[in-house]
């Protein structure tokens, strides 16, 4: 069996905000949902040995169903597991890319795994003693061990911290009814703020049975999926906006904000000019269209927009860092 364990800083979320550290160490986004997959990275994890797992060779770039545990001492000292990736990959060099993620300015991981697979337990749940690790990682060969931690995994019933949204409310109706469709938005609010995002959802999409010609609902929705990083399902909402309204500005810059998430760089760059057009002083459009050309390898393009974006707020330290990446 193919499993690794890992030693990262103890969090509550591991989304990048929310926890109480001041400064968010390199593993503080290995929970963070992305378009269906988490991607783990952490201390010590630059270059992954992975030969030292079965049946991987040293030519081979990755390692595929690998079972990688995570653990942290809590504020006590004790060494817990606090979460798991099942069938992750594991690459052997770590991948970095500039992104047009509001969050961070680049994502850089070294395994990758699908969020369905994976669980977060909640601190109170954190309960599985386990050995200090000698290093950051450790390519556990102790078969008892092993076994312990794997039927552990097995056999967890209990909650997660990661939960993952329904995907019945991505379709799916609200219950209620009201006599005018602003009852509906307003009802929404109530469960966004109480972050219900799955009821706020069938709100809307009740709105978008109601009036499927009109774009309020749709736009409402591609919002709530954009926000959960939900890029693909938000794609699909905003090109139906843009059905109904050719020439929607906002759904058009969403499109090229989500085509540039997506890792489609050249549709990206086309919806942002479009939009840019006529909102010439969005700096935020602007340096996303320069990370787009960058990770095309238009490097004299990339610099100009992050120039441009840079000399409209000097102070924005994304922009100072995406001009650093350009020199």
């Amino acid at each position: 069996m193919k499993i690794m364990l890992i030693s990262i800083p103890w969090m509550k979320y591991y989304t990048g905000e929310g926890d109480e550290e001041n400064i968010t160490p390199l593993s503080g986004y290995v929970f963070q949902y992305v378009n269906g997959n988490y991607y783990g990275y952490g201390e010590g994890l630059s270059k992954i040995a992975i030969e030292e797992l079965d049946g991987v060779l040293a030519e081979d770039e990755s390692a595929k169903d690998v079972l990688v545990v995570w653990v942290s001492k809590n504020r006590e000292d004790q060494n817990k597991i606090i979460g798991w990736y099942k069938e992750a990959e594991v690459f052997r060099n770590e991948k970095k890319a500039l992104t047009l993620d509001s969050d961070r300015v680049e994502l850089c991981y070294s395994i990758k795994a699908e969020a369905e697979k994976c669980t977060l337990l909640p601190p109170e749940l954190r309960l599985f003693d386990i050995k200090d690790l000698e290093s950051s990682l450790v390519f556990e060969k102790d078969i008892d061990l092993i076994k312990d931690v794997t039927m552990y995994i097995h056999n967890y019933q209990g909650e997660k911290l990661n939960k993952l949204l329904n995907p019945k409310d991505l379709t799916a109706e609200s219950v209620l009814n009201f006599s005018e469709l602003e009852m509906f938005f307003e009802k929404a609010d109530e469960f966004l703020a109480k972050d219900l995002y799955g009821k706020a959802l069938r709100c809307f999409n009740k709105v978008i049975a109601l009036e499927p010609e009109l774009t309020n609902g749709y736009e409402c929705k591609g919002s709530i999926l954009l926000s959960l990083k939900m890029y693909d399902e938000a794609l699909k909402v905003y090109k139906k906006i843009t059905e109904i309204e050719k020439d929607h500005e906002e759904a058009g810059y969403c499109l090229g904000l989500l085509y540039g998430l997506t890792g489609d760089y050249i549709k990206c760059i086309q919806h942002l000019d479009a939009y840019i057009e006529k909102n010439k002083q969005d700096a935020n459009a602007i340096g996303e269209r320069g990370i787009a050309y960058y990770n095309l390898g238009k490097w004299q393009l990339a610099k100009a927009d992050f120039e441009a974006a840079y000399q409209m707020e000097k102070d924005n330290p994304v922009f100072k860092k995406l001009l650093q990446c350009s020199v």
